[in-house]
Parts: C-alpha cells; sequence; structure tokens
C-alpha cells in the first residue's frame, strides 16, 4: 500500500487526552449534580463528538436535552480553559508524520476546530498537517463519510489513495463508505477485536509503526 494522502484521527490515535477529557466532564457532571464517571468509561464514550459524550455519560437523564445542553456548555468551558491538560503524543508520532512526508497529511476529528488546532499546536504538531476537519466545520461527522472526502479533496487526493487511520469505530466505517482504505489503531481508546470486526486494510498497535507498514 502506498497511499497518495493520509487522513489521521486525532484523539486516541495521534494523541491520549483522555485525561484532560475526563477531568473536564466530570467538572461538567458536578456542576449539574450528577455523579463522576471513571475514566475507564469514558475511553468507551469518546469519539463521536462533545454533545455525544456528555449525553452518554448522563445515563438516563441524558434524555432531556435541556439537561446535556447545561452539561455540554460547561464540559466546552472546562475543555477549552486547558486542553493540553493531561494530553501528550503518543510515542514515535513526530517522527512517523516526518517520515511519511512529502505526502499531504490531514486530520479529521470530532474535537471542535479550535481545540483541535490549540492540541495540534501545543504538541508540535501543526506543522506537519496540511489539512484540518473538525466537529464544526461541517453539518455532518464521523462516522458520515463526508468529512473525510472534503478532506481528501483539500488535500488533492482521490479518495480510493487516501488512507484513513484511525482507533475508532466511526474512523473506519466512515472510510468504507467513502471507498478510502483504512488502517485500525489498536492501542487507542476501541476494543481491538471491534476494530478488527470493520475489517480494515491494516492493522497497527500504534501509529508508531505506520511508515513501515508502508514501505
Amino acid at each position: 500500500m502506498n497511499p497518495a494522502a493520509v487522513i489521521f484521527d486525532l484523539d486516541g490515535t495521534l494523541v491520549d487526552s483522555l485525561g484532560g477529557i475526563t477531568a473536564a466532564l466530570n467538572a461538567a457532571l458536578a456542576a449539574g449534580g450528577f455523579p463522576a464517571v471513571a475514566a475507564d468509561r469514558v475511553r468507551a464514550m469518546v469519539g463521536d463528538g462533545p454533545r455525544l459524550l456528555c449525553r452518554r455519560a448522563l445515563g438516563p437523564a441524558g434524555e432531556d436535552e435541556a439537561t446535556v445542553d447545561r452539561v455540554l456548555a460547561v464540559f466546552r468551558e472546562r475543555y477549552a480553559a486547558d486542553p493540553l491538560r493531561d494530553t501528550r503524543l503518543y510515542p514515535g508520532v513526530p517522527q512517523a508524520l516526518a517520515r511519511l512526508a512529502p505526502r499531504p497529511l490531514g486530520v479529521c476529528t470530532n474535537k471542535g476546530h479550535r481545540l483541535a488546532v490549540m492540541v495540534l499546536q501545543g504538541l508540535g504538531l501543526a506543522r506537519s498537517v496540511t489539512a484540518l476537519v473538525a466537529e464544526d466545520d461541517l453539518p455532518w461527522r464521523k462516522p458520515d463519510p463526508r468529512p473525510l472526502r472534503v478532506l481528501a479533496d483539500r488535500l488533492g487526493a482521490p479518495p480510493p489513495a487516501t488512507l484513513v487511520v484511525g482507533d475508532g469505530l466511526q474512523d473506519l466505517r466512515a472510510a468504507h463508505a467513502a471507498g478510502m482504505p483504512c488502517c485500525a489503531v489498536l492501542g487507542g481508546y476501541t476494543d481491538a477485536a471491534l476494530l478488527r470486526a470493520e475489517a480494515p486494510d491494516l492493522a497497527i498497535e500504534s501509529v508508531a509503526e505506520l511508515p513501515d507498514r508502508l514501505g
């Protein structure tokens, strides 16, 4: 496999942000009088954007949209105050991105645009990323394939020649629907068996392995 461009997910793929997301989420839940959620549970909830994250964390109370709105607003405020809190690069990511050049590299994330930029800049990845599509850039978000198609167009690569790399089911399902090959990152937030069941074209433990696997 020798793709013309590569699109990466962000959280759970390039960066481990679970600690910071959990802290902001629990602060928002506490402000609303709801119990905290353990990080292991948050791990299974992330990936589909902040609104669904808050709804899932609220349990039965998440059926009330007004309650979700209140918790979501506090979550966004708390997380935006320090999006680099308890957030780190996975080992070998900067080196892997450097080796994948001169291919254009994109990031497609269900995190908000401003927050994604702050994380990419704060961890030194912004210079490696040609284009970004985030949660609030388009009317759709993964697993809808349209954000990937928009991003591939911005990268100047046709869908069949654009590899999608991610640790979430939404990444792999969006790639399949977009007609793009996909690579599952098994060391992220989603159970490896669930990822393998989506029949990815490639499976790796971490992004650090990708350059060698692509040849």
